[in-house]
């Protein structure tokens, strides 16, 4: 009768439909709990800034991407300006709209040192009013030569992709020769 103890399968718990019901439930629930609260939201809440690329180099023209919230009821801007100390404006063009966005590419002249600055984004209305806004952006030190460890990487990269193929090739080939000696006895 002991013996009999140790053999017998041991019983092993399973889920009841009525656990998985509920965890199904449970997940439904936080699914609408989130798009609900998603709807809720304001719009005003929604509104950003975006300014790419967030890293300027001194010494260069570069060209930002800015996307502006709606700044103010009733018609987008007309223009934009960017500046900070050693930054200054060479070109601003209005480059699409999304909704109540605007979207703008600025040609900027870098010269500042290297390091945190404040770029004011001003937008002017027909009007002739305007809206400042602030954007923290990092100025980094100039490059002394043009990017050339590309070209190194890209070398590597191949030859290193080489000889996989290679090493691949062999031991595909040495595998062959294997099946090929052997024979049936």
């Amino acid at each position: 009768m002991v013996v009999a103890g140790f053999i017998t399968p041991k019983r092993r718990k399973q889920a009841c439909l009525p656990c998985l019901n509920r965890g199904a439930t449970f997940l439904l629930h936080a699914l609408l709990v989130i798009v609900v609260a998603t709807l809720l939201v304001p719009a005003n809440a929604l509104a950003h800034l975006i300014v790419r690329p967030g890293l300027l180099e001194t010494g260069r023209v570069e060209t930002l991407r800015i996307e502006l919230p709606e700044l103010r009821p009733g018609r987008p801007p007309s223009a934009l300006d960017a500046s900070a100390p050693g930054v200054r404006t060479l070109a601003s063009e209005l480059s699409g709209r999304r909704g109540k966005e605007t979207q703008w590419r600025v040609r900027v002249d870098v010269r500042a040192e290297p390091g945190p600055v404040v770029l004011l984004l001003r937008a002017r209305f027909e009007d002739g009013r305007f809206v400042t806004v602030r954007q923290a952006m990092t100025v980094l030190p100039a490059t002394s030569t043009p990017d050339s460890s590309r070209p190194v990487v890209a070398a590597v990269i191949g030859i290193l992709g080489l000889l996989t193929g290679a090493a691949a090739l062999a031991l595909l080939h040495r595998g062959r020769f294997k099946k090929e000696s052997r024979e049936p006895c």
